[in-house]
């Protein structure tokens, strides 16, 4: 069921691109913010778009003990090497891409749990709906940024609030 303000998520296991096991739990930061993408998306506004934005609020958030999580629900497809391979360079410090492969229970967990809905991989189809969330080191829920049209200034605004509340 998805997550309102407030409530915690369950823990979640996923893989790094160097193929090791990592929990939610173990990042040790006061934010987590999670978008969901996979390597084979078309839509540029959509994906795409998602890492764009995730990449500028990194870079502003770099000194704020906060990670980025680009986490695939591809889970037939995007194994770790995979997304070595597009986003590599990309994964770095407070900007990580984690790997759903041979995690299908987490990813579907996790993804209902943020209100996200993806359907067609075993089709190599994939539909989803978006949504980014911010989760604290307890893991419960502080905010959510609807769809595709969220903007990042919007978002980096709203951010530098919640943080002044947590500091």
């Amino acid at each position: 069921n998805q997550k309102l303000l407030g409530e915690e998520f369950n823990d979640a296991t996923f893989l790094t691109l160097d193929n090791k096991k990592i929990k939610l739990s173990d990042f040790k930061n006061d934010f987590l913010v999670i978008s969901y993408i996979f390597s084979k998306c078309p839509m540029p506004n959509m994906c795409p778009a998602s890492i764009i934005k995730n990449q500028y609020l990194a870079e502003h958030f770099k000194d704020d003990n906060m990670t980025f999580l680009m986490i695939s629900f591809d889970y037939l497809y995007d194994t770790p090497e995979v997304l070595n391979n597009i986003y590599g360079e990309l994964n770095q410090n407070n900007l990580l891409f984690l790997s759903s492969y041979k995690h299908i229970n987490e990813i579907f967990m996790l993804t209902q749990q943020s209100g996200v809905a993806f359907w067609g991989v075993e089709d190599n189809n994939i539909g989803h709906s978006m949504r980014t969330i911010m989760i604290d080191k307890n893991l419960k829920l502080i905010k959510s940024f609807e769809g595709i049209d969220w903007k990042p200034g919007d978002a980096k605004r709203d951010i530098e609030n919640i943080l002044k509340v947590y500091k």
